[in-house]
């Protein structure tokens, strides 16, 4: 009988929670497939799925004594599994599209200066997605389009005052948004 199937999971906590280096094994060995076959049907790619599986236990080993709310070891895997490889997936693309974008910028931007600009610009994008409707309109208008409040009003047929009030409430939830990021502010 294998040695893994012995214990519960909650047996094997406690195990580890006790610095239980054979505890830890065990559940290593009970669930590491589970984890590495959920990472394989989201990315399809033996070595990301290996890291993130690893990266998972690491992890779970190096916070066993802060891990005591887990009512279902199995499910808070899977759930880690999920949100490691979302993480991934995002840093992936993120990256293709910096190599995409540094393509097509002057040579006189630095690789440190072109990832800043296109990461506040991204940011951006996705800061304008959570607007309401009217107010992105507005924003991207303004922003992207270049047009003054006087030419939005008028594009869209509303007052000038409400085009100011709409630029002026989007400017303040992402500067909120921004945070660190504040520095880039002026230039936006």
């Amino acid at each position: 009988m294998q040695e893994h199937l012995v214990f519960s999971d909650q047996e094997l906590m406690e195990m580890i929670r006790k610095d239980d280096h054979h505890g830890f094994e065990m559940l290593y060995r009970r669930h590491w497939q589970k984890l590495y076959q959920s990472a394989f049907n989201i990315c399809r790619d033996r070595e990301i799925c290996m890291d993130v599986c690893q990266e998972i236990f690491i992890w779970f080993w190096e916070h066993r004594n802060s891990v005591n709310l887990i009512s279902t070891v199995h499910s808070y895997l899977l759930s880690a599994v999920k949100y490691k490889m979302i993480s991934y997936i995002r840093k992936d693309k993120v990256k293709a599209n910096f190599l995409e974008i540094a393509k097509s910028l002057p040579e006189s931007y630095t690789i440190e200066e072109n990832i800043q600009v296109k990461e506040l610009q991204s940011f951006i994008t996705q800061f304008v997605g959570t607007l309401p409707d009217k107010c992105g309109e507005i924003f991207k208008m303004s922003r992207n389009e270049h047009l003054s409040n006087k030419e939005i009003a008028r594009k869209l047929g509303i007052s000038e005052k409400t085009v100011e009030n709409q630029i002026t409430i989007a400017l303040k939830k992402l500067k909120g948004s921004l945070g660190n990021l504040s520095c880039w502010f002026p230039l936006i």
